[in-house]
């Protein structure tokens, strides 16, 4: 079991020690803003991170680049936005390998969706770079996105990249397409390489697990008689609203998630 950084309610390599308080094993962490240099590119801020991870028993499990919600891998090429977009994914590649985290994740939400052929086209061709740029490094590049199970299949046939998996999502597909996200296991499920758990009434990440209308339990249900047995990460949003207006104090939400969850796997 374990958390994005960006759910804890705690900025910082400190977070990792949030996170442990309880009880956590494992971290996503986010390569970082480019108006400031990708912090996770620096020396320095990985060793940070690292130094927390050894004292709390903490496995980073992937890094993300969250930039691509404001400009997305869909950008045209030659523009800066695009050249913003392959130094993020350059970046996080790097720092995955130094750091020993096995999976970079690329969304295709918000400004990076992909809702045209061209999209689709444009994201087909950063993933395949980013996925040659990986290649001999034990470093898997993962998609995370609103594709069907169909256009899901497509993608990975055209990428046609061994390194390239999918990181599933328990709300994402049914809050912005309607989808069953059970049934999008049973289809994508030998594509799966982590997962996120997340909940929310027509909100992102805005209702505690199993509250919200994402049909969380069923497709825990699913995950455990596929034989998933990888990292399950919370994505919740526990210090902003609609969430936060169940507690002001953010740990204690996170703390009946992790019960929620724990019973959740069991």
């Amino acid at each position: 079991m374990g958390i994005c950084a960006w759910s804890v309610p705690m900025d910082g390599p400190y977070g990792v020690k949030v996170a442990a308080d309880y009880g956590f094993k494992g971290m996503q962490l986010d390569i970082g803003e480019p108006e400031r240099g990708f912090q996770l590119s620096y020396p320095h801020v990985q060793e940070a991170y690292k130094q927390f991870a050894k004292e709390y028993d903490i496995t980073f499990t992937a890094i993300s680049v969250r930039l691509f919600d404001r400009y997305g891998m869909t950008r045209e090429n030659g523009t800066p936005e695009k050249e913003m977009v392959m130094e993020g994914i350059e970046k996080a590649i790097q720092a995955a390998e130094s750091m020993n985290i096995p999976i970079v994740m690329l969304g295709s939400f918000l400004d990076g969706e992909i809702k045209t052929e061209e999209d689709f086209e444009r994201t087909v061709e950063c993933l395949i770079k980013a996925c040659e740029m990986a290649e001999g490094k034990n470093i898997i590049i993962a998609t995370e996105n609103l594709l069907s199970i169909e256009e899901n299949k497509k993608l990975f046939e055209v990428v046609n990249k061994d390194n390239l998996k999918l990181y599933f999502d328990t709300q994402n597909y049914y809050l912005n397409r309607n989808y069953n996200a059970a049934e999008m296991v049973r289809e994508l499920y030998d594509y799966i390489c982590e997962v996120h758990v997340k909940d929310g009434n027509g909100h992102i990440s805005g209702a505690l697990l199993g509250e919200g209308d994402s049909n969380f339990y069923e497709t825990m249900e699913l995950l455990k008689e596929k034989g998933y047995q990888g990292w399950v990460l919370i994505e919740n949003y526990y210090d902003q609203k609609p969430l936060s207006n169940e507690n002001d104090n953010p740990l204690a939400l996170l703390e009946k998630d992790v019960a929620i969850l724990t019973k959740a796997m069991i």
